[in-house]
């Protein structure tokens, strides 16, 4: 097994996975919406003083003053290592890679009729299943 992983894909790993959607799914720490804010429980301080950037993909604890991105938070959670960590978010299969000219042009279809969104992510090959959701 080798004991490095290429900084591109640990890139991947911490920008590509959404952290509220692991927070939420994979790590199911306990989390709501307030405030049109996603909080979820720290798992240091255990407070809900925490919000989630999806600009960034960072989260972050207001109270401990703790910036989590996917690789802290499975680390602190699962209480696992760096290379199982990263093992661990490798396994989870949700990593899309879309090119960034495909979200331009997504981008462009805001405001447009659903139908020439939806032929444009069929030219894409994403089934109509993955347009809905």
């Amino acid at each position: 097994m080798k004991n490095r992983f290429p900084s591109r894909e640990l890139f991947e790993l911490r920008n590509n996975i959404p952290v509220d959607m692991l927070i939420r799914d994979h790590l199911q720490i306990p989390s709501k919406v307030r405030d049109g804010f996603f909080r979820f429980l720290c798992p240091l301080c255990n407070e809900f003083q925490t919000a989630v950037n999806p600009a960034t993909n960072l989260a972050r604890c207001f109270r401990c003053e703790k910036n989590f991105n996917t690789i802290d938070l499975v680390m602190e959670v699962k209480g696992y290592g760096f290379r199982d960590c990263v093992l661990f978010l490798k396994e989870l299969g949700t990593v899309h890679r879309v090119p960034a000219e495909a979200l331009t042009s997504l981008a462009a279809g805001i405001g447009r009729p659903w139908g020439s969104v939806k032929n444009f992510m069929k030219k894409r090959n994403f089934n109509e299943r993955e347009c809905s959701n």
